[in-house]
């Protein structure tokens, strides 16, 4: 594999006033100012937890908006939480962080700025 060929690098955890400058819908700037101020790192792995969800609220305001195309990976974090927050696992995971980053890397590309 060449460097071209390799997927991109899913964050395990990211800093609000490190993302990417968006174009961010007028119904989700609140959500995007709440996050992009946190100085601390937002772990995907904490499902449930306050800034985790703050997160999530943002990104599915984004892909309500302006990334659609990440309806399908937005439907399997859901049904992630779901289990999770039912039986406390989902296909044999601990955790939601790897559909809530690949949420976060398809809204992040679908929305970056020109």
């Amino acid at each position: 594999l060449t460097a071209t060929t390799l997927p991109p690098l899913i964050p395990s955890a990211v800093k609000g006033s490190n993302m990417p400058p968006l174009v961010v819908a007028d119904k989700c700037k609140a959500g995007h100012k709440s996050i992009a101020n946190k100085k601390k790192e937002i772990s995907m792995d904490t499902t449930g937890e306050q800034k985790t969800n703050m997160l999530l609220e943002f990104l599915r305001c984004q892909v309500k908006t302006n990334a659609k195309n990440c309806k399908d990976i937005e439907k399997e974090y859901t049904l992630c939480h779901k289990s999770f927050m039912g039986t406390g696992s989902y296909k044999g995971m601990r955790h939601c962080g790897k559909p809530m980053a690949a949420l976060y890397q398809c809204v992040i590309s679908s929305s970056k700025s020109p």
